[in-house]
């Protein structure tokens, strides 16, 4: 195929490259960017992944494709050259190997001379007693809070488009188990996160270090499962169980081992209200509040009209 002008510039000209641009959340935040600012498709834009043959959409449209893997930091510095704003997009997998991948990456980033790194992290990452996905967070926070290079961090809370995932085999039966206790939480959409992130990496100047990007309240399972069956017309009630018993009829639905430790770690830091954060920040990025989750929550249990 022919390559567009934008592909051939050469690696000095690249202002922000976004990491795991191949996942849901990197994916959403290349497209806002490119929504909020057409001109970074002028061989401004790059991305990394570990399969470009996966992202060659994104090579079409004129952004530049780089290959590396947070497993190779020599190659993730040949990427992260010519580089001045890096959105480093949090990797999955067990804590201490997160945590390692990401420090080879700052590790990278400052070998490549990049200047600003905006780093997505995980609400309840500074809690005195954070949870496993919370400590990588922390650690790399931490790391980055060290490493002598202006840097951004933004903290997510939970996916609000995982509740159809979570809720769906409940409606089935009408009851909603989690070991969530009545502690609340505060949700966001993957789509509304990346718009947020995207402002950051493109703001001239950010006014803080850390940006905690919640949703506008913070509602318990049990107010959200009765908002789910008002929309959606079926019955549903939520009950408090123990993560031995949500582990087990995770495990009993086929759900991998991994899975279901983050969600039970998740889950349970819901019900000591550390997801229950709600703040500006979003607003003061994006310039509104993100959708409430009222709002949302139509979205994904409205029944829909036969086509």
């Amino acid at each position: 195929p022919k390559v567009r002008p934008s592909q051939s510039r050469t690696r000095e000209t690249t202002v922000i490259l976004v990491t795991g641009a191949n996942g849901q959340l990197g994916r959403r935040i290349v497209q806002h960017l490119i929504a909020r600012e057409p001109s970074l498709l002028d061989g401004r834009l790059g991305v990394s992944v570990r399969d470009p043959a996966q992202a060659t959409e994104l090579a079409s449209r004129g952004v530049i494709v780089r290959k590396a893997d947070f497993d190779q930091p020599d190659a993730m510095a040949t990427a992260f050259a010519g580089v001045r704003r890096l959105v480093l997009v949090s990797t999955d997998g067990p804590g201490a190997e997160r945590s390692a991948r990401h420090r080879r990456a700052i590790n990278a980033a400052l070998s490549a001379g990049v200047s600003h790194i905006l780093y997505t992290s995980l609400l309840g990452a500074d809690a005195d007693r954070p949870t496993e996905p919370a400590a990588a967070h922390r650690e790399t926070e931490s790391a980055l809070q060290h490493c002598g290079v202006a840097h951004t961090v933004l903290r997510n809370p939970l996916y609000a488009d995982d509740l159809p995932r979570l809720a769906e085999p409940a409606l089935a039966q009408g009851v909603w188990r989690l070991p969530a206790g009545d502690g609340r939480v505060s949700l966001v959409s993957r789509d509304e996160l990346a718009q947020a992130i995207a402002a950051a990496a493109l703001a001239p100047r950010l006014d803080k270090r850390v940006y905690e990007l919640t949703g506008q309240a913070a509602l318990s399972y049990a107010d959200i499962a009765a908002r789910i069956a008002r929309v959606s017309g079926r019955p549903l009630t939520y009950e408090a169980v123990s993560a031995e018993a949500y582990s087990g009829s995770l495990e009993a639905r086929g759900t991998p081992a991994r899975l279901v430790a983050t969600l039970v770690e998740l889950l349970t830091s819901v019900a000591t209200s550390r997801l229950a954060t709600t703040c500006n920040d979003f607003a003061a990025l994006v310039g509104h509040p993100p959708k409430s989750l009222d709002c949302l929550i139509h979205e994904y249990f409205a029944p829909r009209s036969p086509a």
